[in-house]
């Protein structure tokens, strides 16, 4: 597949079918995202992948943390974290993304976000639908203690078979180089 195809052509997936991904197609698409760059070559990024009891677990987790919240906010201010969920028990693969960067600047977060759209590419690349989950941040202390993780949590990405209505959606209409480019001269 040619970088442009990948590129113009990715989108969010959110139904999957019940199909396993084989760990070599995962593997591939973590590996992926350690080709990103990085700030100083850190290669701040980690990667938890949760499949089968794993993934029931984690998104037993997040649930729990999401009840806390909705408990202690207004839960109209909670977006979409709840179809998040939903959609996190239906991919057969979800990747927790990590950033375990030890200096706190802000260059270590963007070199994670670099590895999650890698990560999407290749997953397009290999036929299979993705979903980048930042909702994940409604119950980060959950899930940080349900993986007995000390990093930063930077996303989810679900990983799966897209349903047949999803394969062939259209990405959505982006603005234009003009609409959010300035040129100087």
């Amino acid at each position: 597949m040619e970088i442009e195809e990948a590129i113009y052509g990715r989108r969010s997936v959110r139904a999957y079918t019940a199909e396993p991904v084989s760990i070599e197609l995962v593997q591939k698409v973590v590996e992926a995202g350690t080709y990103a760059p990085s700030a100083k070559n850190g290669q701040q990024w980690r990667f938890t992948v949760c499949t089968g009891d794993s993934k029931v677990r984690l998104v037993s987790a997040f649930r729990k943390g999401l009840k806390d919240t909705e408990a202690r906010i207004d839960a109209s201010s909670m977006g979409s974290s709840w179809n998040s969920l939903a959609i996190m028990e239906r991919a057969p693969v979800v990747v927790i993304v990590w950033n375990a960067g030890r200096m706190g600047w802000e260059s270590e977060a963007h070199s994670v976000a670099a590895a999650v759209q890698n990560m999407l590419l290749m997953a397009y690349a290999l036929g299979l639908g993705s979903l980048w989950i930042a909702d994940v941040f409604y119950a980060p202390e959950s899930i940080r203690r349900h993986l007995g993780k000390e990093w930063k949590l930077t996303a989810a990405v679900a990983l799966g078979w897209p349903e047949e209505g999803e394969r062939n959606k259209v990405p959505p209409k982006k603005m234009g180089v003009d609409e959010v480019t300035e040129f100087l001269d």
